[in-house]
């Protein structure tokens, strides 16, 4: 949570609801609006908002104050503070559990899955939106220029076969699978979110919306952009890697687990 206490004074310059990611976590859930949605780990609220806009009933749980200090408001989203270990919510309370882009903060998956499990109703659904960097393409040039910086990733990104494993066992159902490969476009820029836009990643804007960049004077940050920066000067990066500009999607590793 301390990084999110950093990134989240300008979370929504850069981080908004793509509406591709709302349809599928409102298709997966398979539930009506006026619904009830736990969006746990909900930040300032972006996918919250368009949840509620469509008519659900949204209950957006955040830890950080910072974060919820900036919330979207919405006259059919309750704000509450707490974490996914410990959701204050009473059993069988919501239609639909979701999770978007923060599982890998929480300290203990098990658990937070047997919590989701129980504030969740009969035959309601979980869907979470994550990513296992192990999948990205081995090619991607992320890689090449932020290794350093995204080692952290493998070690906060479980595999996707021991997270669905994980899931399947805490809430007794087995998940469904479906990967997600990013669109050029995406209007939530995360860190994989610039995959066709490498000078994005020089925008200070940017860095400070996506946890692996928010280090302030960081000396790996700083040495990886660098040499970025560097090589889309001489044309080092374009020679090696202008053939991704020409793609629409990109496999980063993301993907759904519904359950």
């Amino acid at each position: 949570m301390p990084v999110y206490n950093s990134i989240g004074k300008t979370y929504n310059t850069t981080r908004k609801a793509d509406h591709r990611i709302t349809n599928i976590l409102v298709r997966e859930l398979k539930i009506k609006p006026s619904a009830t949605i736990l969006d746990i780990g909900a930040g300032t609220g972006n996918y919250s908002y368009e949840l509620a806009e469509m008519g659900y009933h949204v209950i957006a749980l955040e830890p950080s104050k910072v974060m919820r200090a900036q919330a979207k408001h919405h006259r059919n989203i309750l704000w509450k503070e707490g974490i996914a270990e410990q959701i204050p919510l009473e059993d069988n309370s919501v239609d639909g559990v979701i999770c978007t882009l923060a599982s890998h903060h929480f300290r203990d998956l098990a658990l937070c899955f047997r919590e989701m499990k129980r504030v969740l109703k009969e035959n309601g659904k979980i869907t979470l939106f994550t990513l296992d960097p192990r999948l990205c393409d081995a090619n991607c040039w992320l890689l090449d220029y932020f290794g350093s910086i995204l080692e952290d990733a493998y070690n906060i990104h479980p595999p996707l076969k021991n997270l669905s494993q994980l899931l399947e066992e805490q809430v007794g159902r087995t998940p469904k699978i479906i990967p997600y490969p990013l669109p050029h476009n995406l209007m939530d820029q995360f860190f994989f979110a610039g995959w066709r836009k490498p000078e994005i990643y020089l925008n200070s804007e940017f860095q400070k919306g996506t946890s692996p960049l928010a280090k302030e004077n960081n000396k790996e940050v700083i040495e990886c952009l660098e040499r970025l920066s560097f090589d889309l000067e001489n044309g080092n990066w374009n020679e090696k890697y202008n053939h991704i500009l020409d793609l629409d999607k990109y496999n980063c590793g993301h993907f759904f687990l519904v359950v």
